[in-house]
């Protein structure tokens, strides 16, 4: 490794630890196995750049390169590196990084922790990007034609981070279902929690899933605002109360968690709520009434770790956890003029069937982000809300884009890069899911009927200049 590297890691506080050729499989400190790999140079970094900071890194730089660079999210809480994001695109020829976000010894490590608040909201993954572009350039000669991000849930985060703080950094970024609006949507785990546990019931996994299939056939004959709709949320209330047997306090601990977290002393609104429908998937009903609620870990940095959150204020409380977290832990900012400005393009989805991180935060802030950005934010910006889809949802998982002068487009980077590099944009997304129902917003009309389509039936959301 020439000087001039070794000169530019530590001034980036990142030390590279060890590199190795492989080629065929690979084994992953977790003892998962991966085979049909190509020759690549896999290096090991961590960075340091706090006193409290130790942040994991490994870059995989494939033989045959095809001139692109691609960073990578994480999930959750991180902790760990995504073996699975290097291998999908050192298969495919990308020079491809990940890193664990600085979380590797688990949420403890955050308790009065400053240096892990900063490296988890976003100091690692702009860590990340530098260092991989340095290796990148050391081992080729030459950078990277065009640089893309793509991540999911704490990726998604990820990925608007780099568009807010980092606009030079990627020509291209996909943030999926992103959990940009931390602090507050943890706020609304807690307040699903505190329903169920606060009311003393407890749904069973039938009762869940009836619920969810009565959401399905109690949407196919309403008006629906995505963006909003207390009379459908009172409406379905009724509906369940005629179909179930469920109890008056299970019915009002279901109103409690679709109408989502307020504020109680100002009765503002701090996070949307559970979607119609999406109960019976992973952070639905069923995670909530655990012992702790899900990803707990915002709390235990701000009170300690013996805190239990029994006794949260949503007011007061809230104001604390925001005051020390949210500066660092949140990627809100509508301003992207400098990123667009040179020509970054933006593609984020959600699922309408998450309950983990709900869409109608995601559509919130795509409104914003088009009233701030204008003409340019129509023009270099996507976003899509996937029918039926729950957390995690690939954008093509189960269907196709079509993008101009090609028809059967499966794969998101992909699908960036006609837009990027050869300017072709996508127009439509064909979607559907293996079993189950559909559900589909009319794209041009948001407060129109929303509409359920049999299993596998296709149906395309069209773009239109403030498609969803």
């Amino acid at each position: 490794m020439n000087r001039e590297v070794l000169a530019e890691l530590s001034e980036l506080q990142t030390e590279l630890c060890s590199w190795d050729i492989c080629s065929g499989y690979f084994t992953a400190p977790n003892g998962e196995s991966y085979e049909g790999l190509p020759s690549f140079l896999r290096m090991e970094l961590v960075s340091c750049p706090g006193e409290g900071s130790h942040i994991r890194h490994e870059v995989w730089l494939p033989t045959d390169w095809n001139g692109i660079f691609v960073g990578t999210g994480n999930g959750g809480l991180a902790g760990n590196i995504a073996y699975g994001s290097l291998v999908k695109y050192v298969k495919q020829g990308y020079a491809v990084a990940n890193n664990d976000m600085g979380t590797q010894n688990g949420r403890e490590r955050g308790i009065g922790n400053p240096d892990v608040h900063k490296d988890f909201g976003w100091r690692a993954t702009w860590l990340m990007t530098r260092a991989g572009k340095a290796l990148v350039k050391a081992q080729y000669y030459r950078e990277a034609k065009k640089s893309y991000f793509i991540g999911c849930s704490t990726g998604g985060q990820q990925a608007l981070v780099m568009a807010q703080r980092f606009p030079e950094e990627y020509d291209g970024i996909i943030a999926g279902v992103p959990a940009n609006n931390r602090t507050q949507l943890h706020t609304y785990f807690l307040w699903n929690h505190r329903a169920i546990k606060d009311a003393g019931v407890t749904f069973t996994k039938e009762e869940v899933e009836k619920i969810s299939a009565l959401a399905a056939d109690f949407m196919q004959n309403v008006r629906y605002a995505p963006r909003g709709d207390e009379e459908s949320i009172q409406k379905f209330i009724a509906y369940l109360t005629e179909k179930t047997e469920l109890s008056d306090t299970k019915l009002k601990v279901l109103e409690k968690i679709y109408r989502g977290p307020v504020n109680p002393r100002t009765g503002e609104r701090i996070y949307n709520g559970m979607p119609m429908g999406s109960e019976r998937f992973g952070c639905g009903i069923l995670d909530h009434q655990m012992e702790e609620a899900p990803h707990f870990y915002p709390f235990i940095w701000t009170f300690g770790a013996d805190y239990t959150g029994d006794d949260f204020d949503f007011d007061r409380d809230l104001d604390r956890v925001n005051a020390l977290l949210a500066p660092d832990l949140n990627a809100n900012d509508p301003d992207l003029t400098p990123f667009l400005e040179r020509g970054g393009k933006l593609l984020f989805y959600s699922g309408s069937a998450d309950p983990c991180v709900p869409f109608p935060d995601a559509m919130a802030y795509y409104d914003r982000v088009m009233k701030a950005n204008g003409k340019r934010g129509r023009q270099q910006i996507r976003y899509f809300l996937l029918p039926g889809e729950d957390h995690g949802a690939d954008f093509v998982r189960y269907g196709r884009a079509h993008v101009n002068g090609h028809e059967d487009v499966r794969d998101s980077l992909e699908i960036m890069r006609y837009w990027v590099e050869e300017g072709r944009d996508f127009d439509q997304i064909e979607t559907r899911v293996q079993s189950g129902w559909v559900c589909l917003f009319d794209a041009d009309r948001p407060e129109g009927p929303r509409k359920i389509f049999p299993t596998c039936h296709e149906h395309y959301l069209e773009k239109g200049e403030n498609a969803i």
